[in-house]
């Protein structure tokens, strides 16, 4: 038994004329005949009366009709389901988010893209390093993270450079004399954040010190953003983050860095063996909401 005799048979049974189901079948009628007959001998029942000029179903014959209509529709199913998959319409993808982007940057992606797509998205949180992890590791699709990161096996866009600015409390003294060279926070204290929540961004911060001479000397380790600005207009120390990262406050000051500025570069990394067409929509869809951020 085929496919095309259950077809076959569901056709004639809807026209009950085997004339009028060849027409629909683009076929000629004495084939049909004998592939509806061949179906009845494997089964071992008529599904048809047939008398002159009329054709009924048996008992059997509406029976067997309302099974295989069931079975035909889940093929059918199955089939636009595996093709929306495939063309990345359908199906699941597992975004690791890793480092910090405007506010609202990450929402905006995910809502363009599933206005286009009916795609279930997974967001894990982590730091850069742990997320590009889980994207070797196949524990998600598709990684947000901070540059510069190995790409070996990876491919990846660049989506945004953002400027790192200097965080001091609002009476300061060097809110009245912005430093012309990074070493003039060689004496300070430092509220940075916990190397565990996010390496890279303390990496980056250690190593601009290191370039002007000096290791930051760390009096608080923080979790969070809000953190690190309480503690920094409480005079507790100064910081280094992202500009997209600052909050409008009265108690601290956002002083630009001596030039040349740094960044805080982000991109979208997956794996250069993932050729999902979901990918590459969400990837074009980062990278156009990218440049509207900017």
């Amino acid at each position: 038994m085929e496919l095309r005799h259950l077809r076959y048979f569901v056709t004639v049974a809807e026209e009950l004329h085997f004339g009028r189901a060849a027409k629909r079948l683009n076929m000629s009628q004495p084939p049909l005949s004998r592939q509806i007959q061949e179906l009845e001998e494997e089964l071992g029942f008529p599904l048809f009366v047939r008398e002159y000029h009329k054709v009924e179903l048996t008992g059997a014959g509406r029976v067997y009709l309302t099974q295989i209509k069931r079975i035909l529709d889940h093929l059918d199913a199955a089939r636009q389901d595996a093709v929306a998959v495939a063309s990345g319409r359908k199906g699941r993808l597992r975004i690791g988010y890793g480092v910090h982007l405007p506010d609202g940057y990450l929402p905006r992606v995910v809502a363009a893209f599933s206005a286009e797509r009916y795609v279930d998205i997974d967001i894990l949180e982590a730091p850069s390093p742990r997320v590009l992890q889980m994207l070797r590791e196949k524990t998600v699709d598709v990684a947000f993270v901070m540059e510069p990161f190995d790409k070996t096996g990876l491919l990846a866009r660049e989506l945004m450079r953002d400027p790192l600015m200097i965080v001091v409390a609002a009476g300061h003294r060097l809110t009245a004399a912005p430093p012309s060279d990074l070493a003039q926070l060689a004496d300070e204290d430092f509220v940075v954040c916990r190397r565990y929540e996010d390496p890279g961004a303390r990496e980056l911060v250690e190593g601009l010190c290191r370039e002007a001479g000096f290791m930051p000397r760390v009096a608080h380790a923080v979790e969070h953003k809000q953190t690190m600005l309480d503690l920094v207009a409480e005079g507790l120390g100064v910081s280094i983050m992202p500009w997209s990262a600052t909050a409008p406050s009265d108690r601290v000051r956002y002083l630009q860095f001596p030039a040349p500025t740094p960044y805080l570069t982000s991109a979208v990394a997956w794996r250069d063996d993932a050729h999902a067409e979901t990918i590459a929509s969400l990837v074009e869809i980062a990278e156009r909401e990218a440049r509207g951020a900017e």
